[in-house]
């Protein structure tokens, strides 16, 4: 009956400790950095590459008001995407080193706290 209890205290929760979350952002930090690079990379990309294809073309075939318009949106949308991810990616690099920092600083709360029941039990396995 008890351990039913306890495993649905712990599907209320989606972190049981702040260790444990501290420790799945850090692993995963990274992978949110290079996606970010990644992203603003690609976009880069698609969007020289369309504004080199859409201009031969419309050398090819003339100006047309709709497909100006879809470029124009186009472009405007590419732009936005890589606005984000750049922003996205400042956002990573400026809090990585805090994150790392905390991560590091709970880690050795948890190490001392450790040691100090370690302590406190040999402490009390000398008295008897």
């Amino acid at each position: 009956m008890t351990s039913m209890s306890e495993k649905e205290k712990q599907q209320d929760y989606p972190v049981k400790t702040t260790h444990e979350f501290f420790s799945e952002i850090n692993n995963e930090w990274g992978r949110f950095k290079r996606g970010a690079i990644l992203s603003t990379i690609v976009c880069s990309i698609l969007l020289v590459g369309f504004v080199f294809v859409f201009l031969g073309i419309s050398k090819v075939h003339g100006f047309d008001a709709d497909a100006l318009v879809f470029m124009l949106l186009l472009a405007g949308f590419l732009v936005y995407i890589i606005y984000l991810m750049t922003s996205q990616y400042r956002f990573f690099r400026r809090w990585e080193e805090r994150m790392k920092h905390t991560y590091s600083y709970e880690e050795k709360l948890l190490a001392d706290d450790k040691t100090k029941e370690e302590d406190e039990d040999n402490q009390t396995n000398q008295s008897l």
